[in-house]
């Protein structure tokens, strides 16, 4: 890793110890930091508040105008996540008056359960998967208005699915089951539910493979590892390679699980990739991949991209892989959203 990667890596942290501190000191004091680089790949990377929030309680010589858009950063980030805040809670509760209940995905349910506060990482949009209630048909009227008014608002609300979480339907996924065992909580008062410890780690390493491991696709499952275990949501790793392995996703999970670990410190408990079921060939190559893509300069370079993709693709069963690849050539880069306006039982198509 390059020294900007380095410090990205230590800073990219809840938990922000002085063993932590210091190494980014020794660091600094080492040799010229590229400031301008670490900056840009922050933000590109997702993880700019963060990173600079814990920047500033460094003695690491942080030029004054960086540590005042590190500053900005943290403010205008938790303002846009207020507000995304009020229109998820008003979404929220729109959708009840149509029959239709909500899970919380990824950053949107980590808001609840994982971030210490909601300005730690920046996010592109709000994601839920919907399903009818017991009264939907009296509501179907005015279902299609209500899911478009939030599409059109940056709210992903898939009904009976998640394009994010199958991949645009290269996996998978059995969100009956999903439903079945996920537990219902509160969004500023709005009735919603939340995916089970092991769904929702297993839909955070789908989201890394789709984004090639990003910072803040690493940084996310990382602390979910560290607050599950503090917050007495353990996971339940035999349950979890279970799952895994019925969603045709263990390597995708063992890519996500590993390079948590080998970039911002995870802990794993012993077993836990093990119960993944992932062969040895398939485990020694996708460690190969990782310690190529983090030994170029995988955050502030371009250099990691190919191996990055490799190892999104390496982690792929090679029927998916060949589906994921099928789709990417005959469709364009941005995924084909569910139409809300397509009747009720359409949802997003796969390759």
């Amino acid at each position: 890793m390059t020294r900007e990667d380095c410090l990205l890596c230590l800073c990219a942290r809840q938990e922000f110890l002085p063993e932590h501190r210091q190494v980014v000191e020794d660091l600094c004091r080492g040799g010229a930091v590229r400031w301008d680089r670490l900056a840009a790949a922050a933000e590109r990377q997702g993880v700019l508040p963060i990173v600079g929030a814990n920047l500033r309680q460094c003695d690491a010589g942080l030029p004054e105008e960086l540590a005042a858009r590190c500053e900005l950063a943290v403010l205008e980030n938790a303002a846009v996540r207020e507000r995304d805040a009020d229109r998820l809670a008003a979404g929220l509760a729109r959708l009840l008056e149509v029959e239709l209940e909500a899970m919380l995905l990824k950053g949107t349910a980590l808001t609840l359960a994982v971030y210490a506060e909601p300005w730690v990482v920046t996010s592109q949009d709000i994601d839920l998967v919907l399903r009818p209630g017991p009264g939907w048909e009296k509501g179907k009227g005015e279902e299609k208005k209500v899911r478009w008014a939030l599409y059109s608002n940056g709210v992903e609300c898939d009904l009976e699915t998640h394009h994010d979480v199958t991949m645009n339907g290269v996996l998978p996924v059995d969100f009956p089951r999903i439903w079945r065992e996920a537990r219902p909580v509160r969004f500023r008062g709005v009735p919603v539910w939340m995916m089970s410890p092991e769904d929702l780690l297993i839909s955070l390493a789908v989201n890394c493979c789709r984004k090639r491991f990003r910072l803040k696709g690493l940084f996310d499952v990382a602390e979910t590892l560290q607050r599950g275990e503090k917050i007495g949501e353990a996971i339940d790793w035999l349950r979890l390679g279970a799952l895994a392995r019925e969603g045709h996703c263990e390597g995708i999970v063992y890519a996500a699980l590993v390079a948590a670990r080998e970039a911002l410190g995870a802990g794993l408990p012993a077993g836990s990739l093990e119960a993944l079921g992932v062969s040895r060939v398939r485990a020694g190559l996708l460690r190969s991949l990782l310690t190529a893509f983090l030994s170029a300069a995988p955050f502030t370079g371009r250099a990691g991209r190919p191996l990055a993709l490799a190892l999104a693709y390496a982690s792929l069963r090679p029927a998916e892989a060949w589906r994921s690849f099928r789709y990417s050539l005959t469709h364009p880069p941005r995924h084909r959203r569910e139409d809300p306006h397509a009747p009720a039982q359409a949802v997003v198509a796969g390759p």
